[in-house]
């Protein structure tokens, strides 16, 4: 099963961004996007549903349950 981190992660180099453009994206810093990606910290519920909306993805997928 996936982690969020490794979703995360993912989910931004499958669009080519950067820390600081993704996280531009929802509002958050390059550090924050950083610390996700390393499992220092999870993103908050809003921040979960604002990148499911993005990605066109389901609340499964995000969470590797698929």
């Amino acid at each position: 099963m996936k982690n969020v981190a490794e979703t995360i992660k993912n989910l931004r180099k499958s669009k080519s961004l950067t820390q600081f453009e993704f996280g531009k994206l929802f509002g958050y810093s390059a550090r924050t996007v950083s610390d996700w990606e390393k499992g220092n910290t999870e993103p908050n519920i809003a921040a979960i549903k604002n990148i499911v909306k993005y990605f066109d993805i389901t609340y499964e997928e995000f969470f590797g349950e698929d």
